[in-house]
């Protein structure tokens, strides 16, 4: 059958490329045309750049999709709910990869955070200097964040032009970017936070995949705070379509033979 998966990540890439292997004719959506190149490495047929409703219902119609497999990050929220809204329209199924959490034990130097200005706050609170690893995309919602006003904020991001003129214009110097593609080892985090002197980090929890369990790891042996925003609910309530939602490769692809 024929499946269209938006995937950026390595295990969206994973899917896409263990759906292929299995007989499916696959094309992947990524956000970026670096998540494009990896796909294609990979010997997968791969679309990028970012994608509305409109052009989303066009791209379903004309290709006879049989469903969607959304394999984005746990955090992209808005392609989400257009991938559930089109889906919902166009009564096909969507079907949702969602990497596992980790399961972290309660420690003093972990904090968990609602959204990004409760996020915010309590990084503000522990320190003066604080480190952003939570991507570019969501740089001006925390750029706006007043708590962060008299404190020297560092950012990660990814080392391309499109992602440093983005902070470029929100303001940030070259001294506060990072610019490294992960993932990123333990040590490799701990020497950051103390070249950069860090008090407090700020992340999203991505899973093992997304690096988290390292940067848990080096703050908890440079006894520096953490900050962890908490994942979006998956918003799968919509009556309107077929949905699954799996946590492994063996899980999606039983329950994807059991529902097409």
């Amino acid at each position: 059958m024929r499946l269209f998966v938006l995937a950026g990540t390595e295990d969206g890439r994973n899917l896409a490329e263990t759906l292929k292997t299995r007989g499916h004719e696959v094309l992947v959506s990524t956000l970026t045309a670096y998540g494009a190149d990896l796909a294609a490495e990979s010997g997968l047929d791969a679309r990028s750049g970012a994608i509305n409703a409109k052009q989303l219902t066009d791209l379903l119609r004309s290709g006879s999709y049989s469903a969607l497999v959304d394999a984005t990050h746990p955090y992209a929220i808005q392609v989400k709910e257009t991938a559930q809204f089109v889906c919902s329209e166009l009564k096909i199924p969507y079907l949702r990869w969602e990497r596992l959490p980790l399961e972290l034990e309660d420690h003093p130097l972990i904090h968990w955070a609602e959204d990004v200005p409760d996020a915010a706050q309590k990084a503000a609170d522990l320190g003066e200097r604080i480190l952003l690893t939570t991507g570019s995309n969501s740089l001006p919602e925390w750029r706006a964040q007043s708590c962060f006003n008299n404190k020297s904020l560092f950012i990660r991001v990814l080392p391309t032009s499109q992602v440093l003129t983005r902070c470029e214009n929100l303001g940030f110097k070259p001294n506060q970017i990072i610019a490294a593609q992960g993932p990123f080892s333990q040590a490799w985090d701990e020497a950051m936070y103390q070249q950069l002197k860090i008090d407090a980090v700020v992340a999203k929890e991505s899973g093992k995949v997304g690096g988290t369990l390292e940067k848990v790891h080096a703050c908890r042996r440079l006894n520096i705070p953490l900050v962890l925003l908490k994942r979006p609910p998956a918003n799968l309530n919509n009556p309107d379509i077929q949905t699954i939602v799996a946590h492994s490769i063996p899980q999606f692809l039983k329950q994807m033979e059991e529902l097409l």
